[in-house]
């Protein structure tokens, strides 16, 4: 027994030598100590983007007019589509590092091509066609949008998101304009108002809505090019919720576009 005793003894000294040496070899490194403003808070941050876009419209609603009165008709529901862009700014408040929540404000620029217009001239005793026409829409606007972020980090460089949007859009100008070789003269053939029941015949009164909203869907990246600093990239598609004509005009068109969006965003 004393000797089981003795070897316990020898055994735990031998433990005791190795771990003091352990000890003396590490060297004891400096606890460094941050302040409130050395933390940087990456709940803010600010973007600002770019879309170019194909845009065109879909043709919600036509009920052609057969009392004689009407100064237009549309010969196809086809229309094509001509380049349009956005651009502006972006907040974003991260409610969690995978839900980001913005608000912003952008102008925007669309439009679209209504072909086959066949032009009616008022000015006729009996109803006279003046001719077929294409006319080419442009829509200058001012909207705000609002966009939730699915923010999935992929790596520490490359995110990957989803961003539904809702836009409040305000139509600041719509102007339809006859393109092509032999375009009517408002002046002689009386047409003004066929240009897409704009505006009431002769006067300033609009027949389209000044305020709308915009549905959209985007799927895109977020790329880190410095501290602080990424690099967005998007393709979108868009489509206002309502037609733009008011609702007494028989006709009906949803301006939507299919686009990208770039832009840079940066975490404060």
């Amino acid at each position: 027994m004393a000797k089981l005793f003795c070897m316990m003894k020898k055994l735990l000294s031998i433990l005791a030598l190795a771990c003091s040496a352990l000890a003396f070899g590490q060297t004891e490194e400096p606890i460094e100590y941050f302040t409130d403003s050395d933390i940087s808070d990456t709940r803010f941050s600010f973007a600002a983007t770019y879309a170019p876009s194909f845009a065109s419209r879909r043709l919600a609603l036509y009920e052609p007019q057969t009392d004689g009165e009407e100064i237009y008709a549309l010969n196809s529901e086809g229309a094509s589509g001509i380049l349009g862009q956005r651009y502006g700014i972006m907040s974003y408040y991260e409610l969690r590092s995978i839900f980001h929540l913005g608000i912003g404000f952008m102008t925007e620029q669309t439009g679209y091509v209504t072909k086959d217009y066949a032009v009616f001239d008022q000015n006729a005793v009996v109803q006279d066609t003046i001719g077929v026409f294409d006319a080419r829409t442009d829509i200058q606007a001012i909207t705000v949008p609002i966009q939730v972020i699915f923010h999935t980090q992929m790596t520490d460089a490359w995110a990957l998101q989803v961003v539904p949007s809702y836009d409040l859009t305000f139509y600041q100008k719509i102007d339809r304009n006859w393109i092509g070789e032999g375009v009517p003269s408002y002046s002689q053939d009386a047409v003004v108002g066929a240009l897409g029941t704009m505006y009431q015949r002769g006067t300033d009164i609009k027949n389209h809505k000044g305020f709308n909203g915009t549905i959209g869907f985007a799927l895109g990246s977020e790329f880190t090019i410095a501290s602080n600093l990424v690099f967005t990239v998007r393709g979108e598609f868009r489509l206002a919720a309502l037609p733009i004509n008011k609702l007494d005009v028989g006709l009906s068109e949803v301006p939507y576009s299919i686009g990208g969006a770039f832009g840079f965003r940066y975490y404060l």
